[in-house]
């Protein structure tokens, strides 16, 4: 019985993890028609020890389908691949939009009071705000105070659609398996030792489609249900997703060949709903992928206007040879924002920080493995870094340590206090001197590396501020320098600017002394560009 239970429940519960609409559409008619001859066998039979026999057949039944339509898609894709490729440009890689840092942060040696009076700053157009759940209104008292109201935890946005289709339960014979070392974490796949014998013997176009063809009649499916499960049990976003696949698709050949790697590669990720492609440079495969994001440090080509970016490789091609044909009509782009704090390996680590204003120290807690995922990531629009989902611990800890500190104090005064604490609880460190390349830090890895500079003290800041205090916050970008501003619901003096009929006012966490109104002389007349966070 406990098959019919979960199959039951995996369909009742997400009927949407089907691939394809039509297909899922055809299967689910099915499904239902047969349940319904089924169920009445089932109640009757609860205790018939053939009834799970029974089913399991069905179930196996329903997969073939599936399995059918799917092997369906892939023959009609390897004949596209025969077609002639299209040669297409590569472009180089666009620089990221904030500029190198001084090498050393300004310094605030003049109060607030005695500066001229307050400018609006200009602003250059702003980015459309990202969809957000409706929130409910909030009456707030003229002067608000930290103690009328408790923090509690954000509530994170779940992706608004999956990242790839769950596909039916398959328990085919697969007695191999690959292990694959990532993030600290050993993920187990499931492993059809026909792939190791597959092999191109080069790279025109029928050779690939071929490739493709014999890659399609192995046992692929239960890798793929596998890396599928591994994403949704460690709460992996899309990026995570693709390095999985890139891993074992790299553990496969044993020598490690590059150009089968690239192909599979690309198979498992159109399997699973993304939209990467093949493409050829001299006699090399690279894998490509679109994302409708900014991927910066990265060479791409355009194809149809969408960016495909060299994601996987660091080979800096002039030009290459690929289709234009996609897998399928319903992959999308990668998506690198983290909706979900990842759930690996719980390693957590406590730093203790210094509250110069306060003169007293806060211990904030980290999670390793959230440091091992984004070691490498990619650099994207800021927005994609300050408004990812934080691990449960550093919020708990970081409401445990400030709520005390801030409780009693106006905004205006919270706010001052978490400057205070992101001017001196850091080291500043310019990224190009610190890493030998420009990178945003994701939150919690400010409390690892031993420096950071304005663009990661701004992300944090923003964060803590929407975290403790449930205020609007922006990004600011200036020519070379990142800083935040702030929507208070009480008056606040000081620089600021308008959107939207709201006034923010600057506070600059690398503006070492300054209070909230304040930014560095040099920047007060500069034009800036705004990237909007999201409320939590």
């Amino acid at each position: 019985m406990s098959l019919f239970n979960n199959f039951i429940l995996k369909i009742c519960v997400n009927p949407d993890n089907l691939r394809h609409l039509r297909a899922k559409k055809q299967i689910m008619k099915r499904i239902i028609l047969l349940l319904c001859i089924l169920l009445p066998v089932y109640l009757q039979a609860q205790n018939n020890q053939n009834f799970d026999k029974s089913f399991e057949e069905f179930q196996k039944s329903i997969n073939q389908q599936f399995n059918t339509f799917q092997d369906s898609i892939n023959a009609a894709f390897a004949k596209t691949l025969e077609q002639q490729w299209q040669e297409f440009q590569v472009f180089a890689k666009i620089p990221a939009p904030v500029k190198p840092n001084p090498p050393a942060p300004p310094v605030a040696d003049t109060p607030k009071e005695e500066l001229p009076p307050p400018v609006e700053i200009p602003v250059k157009e702003i980015e459309p705000p990202q969809e957000e759940k409706p929130q409910e209104k909030k009456t707030e008292p003229q002067e608000p105070r930290l103690d009328d109201k408790k923090p509690e935890l954000p509530k994170i946005e779940e992706e608004t659609k999956p990242v790839a289709p769950v596909f039916p339960d398959v328990t085919p014979s697969v007695p191999y398996h690959k292990t694959i070392n990532l993030w600290n974490s050993a993920f187990k796949i499931p492993h059809d030792l026909a792939l190791e014998n597959l092999f191109l013997t080069n790279t025109q176009e029928k050779t690939v489609a071929d490739f493709w063809r014999s890659l399609s009649r192995t046992n692929y499916q239960p890798a793929v249900n596998a890396i599928v499960e591994m994403k949704n049990k460690h709460a992996l976003n899309q990026y995570g997703l693709a390095l999985l696949c890139q891993e074992y698709a790299k553990s496969v050949w044993a020598n490690k060949p590059q150009n089968e790697t690239a192909v599979f590669l690309v198979f498992l990720l159109n399997q699973l709903g993304l939209d990467a492609k093949i493409v050829r440079t001299s006699n090399r495969l690279e894998p490509v992928i679109h994302s409708p994001q900014n991927v910066y440090a990265t060479s791409y080509l355009e194809m149809d206007r969408k960016p495909y970016y060299f994601l996987f490789s660091t080979l800096e091609p002039t030009s290459i040879f690929t289709y234009k044909t996609n897998f399928s009509d319903k992959i999308t782009g990668l998506d690198f924002n983290v909706y979900k704090p990842v759930n690996l390996n719980a390693i957590l680590i406590d730093k203790e920080l210094w509250v110069k204003k306060l003169n007293q120290t806060v211990t904030l807690t980290y999670s390793q493995s959230a440091i091992d995922y984004y070691r490498n990531y990619p650099q994207v629009d800021a927005d994609v870094n300050a408004n990812a989902a934080v691990n449960e611990h550093f919020i708990n800890s970081v409401i445990r340590q400030f709520k005390p500190l801030l409780a009693g104090k106006t905004e205006e005064e919270a706010v001052n206090i978490l400057l205070n604490f992101m001017h001196y609880a850091f080291e500043y460190m310019d990224d190009i001197a610190h890493y030998g390349y420009e990178k945003w830090n994701f939150c919690e890895e400010n409390l690892y590396y031993p420096y950071n500079d304005c663009d990661d003290r701004a992300i944090m800041f923003s964060y803590l501020v929407r975290l403790l205090l449930d205020l609007d916050v922006v990004l600011v970008l200036y020519s070379d320098h990142m800083s935040a501003a702030v929507h208070f619901n009480t008056p606040v003096s000081g620089n600021y600017f308008t959107i939207g009929g709201k006034k923010y006012v600057i506070c600059d966490p690398t503006y070492i002394g300054s209070t909230a109104g304040m930014n560095p002389p040099k920047y007060k007349n500069e034009e800036v560009e705004i990237v909007r966070t999201k409320r939590l």
